[in-house]
């Protein structure tokens, strides 16, 4: 796999550089200026641009709108309140500085599968259509919906920034000042509240069930109702969720 760095601070550049190398990775260019990264970018076509957003007078985002060639991108920064513009900008990874060889190696992890994935839907698609150039279908599929982040939600936690499915997520609850975000496989910690994910969860594949809780629908095993009326969700994975007396008409509409 090939890359460009775009990083204008040097010795973040050098640490960068030294972990994608011991990796296998090779580097085709490192740049520290939007407008060279560009024309760089380009002229050597990468499989992938790690880029940094603050890059004095522009940004990573200019240099992404400016690109004619599409290559996967993996932003690169000490800031976490740019992560939803870069998931709607299809970024393949967002992590935060400073980078290390644990973090790094679940980008790459990911960058290869995307890869696979790509080099069979090119081989699909040139069965079906002979003449296609495989420049043209690769660019197609680095920016199509299905091997990019539109699905998934942003969950930092740590020094890092977790692209979830949102079919993966059986519930979220918050406990202590801390919210946890759970899925079959994983429990994400994060700072952020239960009313900011229910502004950014999709509204028909989640319910607000509880002050404390909210769950996926289609995670949803059995209704549960005791003989003083409480009622309480069992999901998917056998947790029990209690259904707040507050929130009992959402449940009821899904019911309906």
């Amino acid at each position: 796999m090939k890359c460009v760095i775009v990083e204008d601070e040097k010795i973040q550049a050098f640490m960068l550089e030294r972990l994608l190398k011991e990796e296998g990775i090779e580097v085709l260019a490192v740049e520290n200026d939007a407008e060279v990264a560009i024309k760089s970018i380009d002229a050597l076509r990468p499989d992938v641009v790690f880029l940094d957003i603050n890059l004095g007078a522009y940004d990573g985002f200019y240099v992404i709108e400016k690109l004619s060639y599409k290559p996967y991108v993996v932003f690169t920064t000490a800031y976490s309140e740019y992560a939803i513009k870069a998931f709607e900008e299809n970024a393949v990874d967002y992590v935060l500085k400073p980078i290390s060889r644990e973090r790094l190696k679940k980008t790459l992890d990911r960058l290869k599968r995307l890869n696979q994935e790509a080099i069979s839907k090119v081989n699909e698609i040139r069965d079906y259509n002979q003449d296609m150039r495989i420049e043209k279908v690769i660019n197609q599929i680095r920016t199509e919906p299905s091997l990019s982040n539109r699905n998934k939600i942003p969950i930092e936690s740590d020094n890092e920034i977790s692209f979830v499915d949102f079919d993966d997520i059986v519930y979220i609850m918050s406990d202590n000042a801390m919210t946890y975000v759970i899925t079959n496989k994983e429990k994400y910690t994060t700072n952020e509240t239960l009313k900011e994910y229910e502004k950014k969860l999709p509204s028909d594949k989640f319910l607000r069930a509880h002050k404390s809780y909210i769950v996926s629908i289609d995670h949803i095993k059995k209704v549960l109702k005791n003989y003083l009326g409480s009622t309480s969700l069992m999901m998917d994975n056998d947790d029990i969720i209690p259904v707040g007396r507050v929130y009992k008409d959402n449940l009821k509409k899904i019911l309906q």
